[in-house]
């Protein structure tokens, strides 16, 4: 079996070879450093941050990468550099031994995208979408043993194939029509791990399995659900000092300070996205036990004999033959004490603990915040739009350009279920118990949730 190491080294020579295309153009020639506008949604998970991210990417004077940052983190650094188990923090002193910057500013541009409202399928650059498309594989199937050339017959068999029926391309349909010839070529590739609804995925592959565990064996680097990526423009040398650059990764709360030495010329304003424990445990409930977000495989460590041999988290571990060593959503300092607990215990944790670098980050660095509970973005259209208005304000944006994001219909993203409000008192009886830990308690008032309200939350 490779080791982690040897799979980070063999997906980043299949995108090298892809993107050795691009050495010679214009924004290649740039630096991070010519960033000057950051605008990151810091959250814990499943506060909603994927769909402000997703509203927010829409307006012209915005561009930001296809999804998230992490598995650029993944790909560039060391993995033998530093003690990847310990939590998703890296400590201010490894930061230039371990993260290859050189590496992460590459991978950043080969992703950078500002969103078009309208996408005639018979302009696409199909050469340039179709190199998008194989570095995301390569991210999104770190153990499938790809070959570029076959990729790209299904990619432009996909492409004649949505063309004809579609004048304006559609992101879902064609990505049915893609994996539907990706998963011919590669058996391996499940299309249910993508961010597709599994209706219409179980319509078109009647006879895949809906998995349960995650994608790959030994590592992921994007976390299921899979992003669709469209072919969006490409960035310029002139959107990184005319534009804002959005950023949105749940791990990059605890990694400001490489945010910070990442963009060091930057103005960095921080949206932090708040939600309710009960509503924000709840759905990193639901994400535990879903086929996605599988973010650490833990065997290297349990086996290493300085702590738990396995993970015990209780209606997990006990449920799941990779319960044992697989670690979901961000993974905190301190996560060996929660090893052993239940899992409603294991999401408080998680809440609480984002929460907090979030809080100590903005505390330390007086950074520009401006705090948006969710509830506000959900609870109605007239909470929604005065939310955008503060957050445009916030940007540096025109309040009318709120009209480009059409909030009277939000769109499903990275969701477990459908959505729905109140969906944490399916397990009020477990949620409640939460409110028992003291911190989380002091967390609830720090972020404006009165436990004694709680029924009132969202």
């Amino acid at each position: 079996m490779e080791t982690l190491r040897q799979t980070v080294d063999r997906v980043r020579t299949f995108r090298a070879a892809i993107l050795e295309r691009y050495r010679g153009t214009p924004l290649f020639a740039c630096t991070l450093a010519d960033v000057k506008r950051v605008v990151i949604i810091n959250s814990s998970s499943r506060s909603g941050s994927s769909l402000l991210y997703t509203l927010l990417r829409r307006l012209p004077q915005v561009y930001s990468l296809t999804g998230e940052a992490a598995p650029f983190y993944k790909l560039n650094t060391d993995p033998d550099g530093f003690d990847l188990f310990a939590s998703d923090k890296i400590p201010d002193p490894l930061l230039d031994r371990v993260i290859d910057r050189d590496g992460l500013a590459r991978d950043f541009f080969s992703d950078l995208y500002c969103v078009e409202d309208e996408i005639r399928t018979a302009e696409i650059d199909r050469d340039r979408y179709a190199d998008r498309l194989l570095l995301r594989f390569a991210l999104q199937w770190t153990e499938v043993p790809f070959d570029a050339e076959v990729l790209r017959r299904c990619i432009d068999g996909a492409l004649d194939a949505h063309g004809a029926r579609h004048p304006l391309f559609d992101t879902e349909e064609f990505y049915l029509d893609l994996l539907e010839r990706v998963v011919a070529a590669y058996p391996a590739v499940n299309p249910f791990y993508y961010d597709l609804g599994t209706d219409r995925v179980a319509l078109r592959f009647p006879f895949t399995e809906i998995p349960v565990g995650p994608p790959n064996a030994l590592c992921t680097m994007e976390e299921p659900p899979f992003i669709l990526q469209p072919p969006h423009r490409t960035a310029t040398p002139a959107d990184l000092s005319d534009r804002i650059l959005l950023l949105k990764s749940t791990v990059d709360c605890y990694r400001m300070n490489l945010i910070e030495r990442l963009f060091p010329e930057a103005e960095i304003r921080v949206i932090h996205l708040v939600r309710n424990p009960a509503a924000t445990a709840n759905g990193i409930y639901d994400g535990w036990l879903h086929r996605g977000f599988f973010s650490h495989n833990l065997q290297p460590y349990l086996a290493g004999g300085d702590g738990p041999d396995r993970l015990s988290i209780k209606g997990y571990s006990d449920r799941f033959p990779f319960g044992g060593s697989w670690w979901n959503f961000d993974l905190p300092e301190g996560w060996q004490e929660y090893a052993d607990r239940d899992l409603v215990e294991v999401c408080g944790f998680q809440w609480r603990s984002a929460n907090r670098e979030i809080l100590t980050y903005l505390e330390r660095s007086g950074r520009p915040v401006c705090r948006v509970p969710f509830e506000e973005i959900i609870r109605s259209i007239g909470a929604r739009r005065d939310a955008f208005g503060r957050l445009l304000e916030f940007m540096g944006i025109s309040g009318g350009e709120a009209a480009r994001l059409d909030l009277s219909d939000l769109p499903v993203v990275q969701s477990t279920l459908p959505p729905q409000l109140y969906r944490w008192k399916k397990r009020e009886e477990i949620i409640t118990r939460l409110l028992d830990d003291p911190q989380l308690r002091e967390m609830c008032g720090e972020l404006g949730y009165d436990p004694a309200r709680m029924e009132e939350w969202l």
